[in-house]
Parts: structure tokens; sequence; C-alpha cells
């Protein structure tokens, strides 16, 4: 088997590795706080290293042996991708559509696009979610991005 094939089902690690690692570089100049008064860097510095720990193990994990050369899941990489990508755009857009917007976006397209959940559900799932986590965080302190949002 040549390098390159080798090398393509852990293609998606290592770009999942790499922009947690980018995100971790842009987030540590946010304040950390401690465990007691999370600041604003708290949530993403900790997602950050999960992100890029995971995708390491991930990377590093042996190839799981195949059945037969045909057996390939072009559709399960497609989705790996699709994921890369939201997550890229969430990042990008975080700022100016703020963070309930780009998260009840983002929930959406994994529950809608990726769980294949009925709309109706995948709808009030995301509002619901990224809602919780908006009043999570804005109880702990941490101050989010209003983006089109503000008042």
């Amino acid at each position: 088997m040549s390098g390159w094939r080798r090398l393509a089902p852990r293609l998606p690690s290592a770009a999942l590795m790499g922009l947690g690692l980018a995100a971790l570089y842009k987030a540590s100049s946010l304040p950390f706080g401690t465990v007691r008064e999370p600041d604003s860097g708290f949530y993403p510095i900790l997602i950050c290293i999960a992100l890029a720990g995971f995708a390491g193990i991930s990377f590093a994990s042996p190839e799981q042996p195949r059945a037969s050369e045909g057996d390939s899941h072009p559709r399960g990489s497609l989705r790996v991708w699709g994921i890369v990508v939201a997550m890229v755009l969430y990042v990008w857009a975080l700022g100016a559509v703020g963070f309930l917007l780009c998260t009840a976006a983002l929930v959406l397209l994994l529950l809608r696009g990726i769980g294949a959940l009925p709309w109706l559900h995948s709808v009030v799932a995301a509002v619901v979610a990224a809602a919780a986590c908006y009043a999570l965080f804005t109880r702990l302190g941490v101050p989010l991005p209003a983006g089109m949002l503000s008042f």
C-alpha cells in the first residue's frame, strides 16, 4: 500500500488536531481565570485542548483492518470533513453573528445533517441547547459575543 493510502484515513484526525491547536493559539490570548471564577478564555482553552488531544489519540490509533478494499466509507469521510468545515465557519462567524445564532446553527447542522433527526426535533433541540449554553456561561460570568442580536 502506498504512503498516501496509508495516510488518507488519518487526514481528518490531522485536520482536527491542527484546528484544535490553531484555535488554542488564538484562545491563549484570552484571560483564563480560575475554576471558581472562569474568565472568557476558560471554556475555549479547555475545548481546544480536548479537541487536539482526542484528535491526536485518533491519529495515533492503529488503523482498523477492512474486510475488503471496496469496503470504504466515503460518506463517513464526507461527514467528518463537513464537521471540520462547520467548526471553522462557527469560529469565523462567532464574533459577527453571535453566540446564540452560531451555536443554534451548528447544533442544527449536527443534528439534522449528521444525525438525520427530523426537522422539528432538530430545531427545538438546537434552540434549547444554544439558550441553555448561553444561560450557563453568562451565569458563570463568561462574556459571549452578542453579534447581530446585540441590544
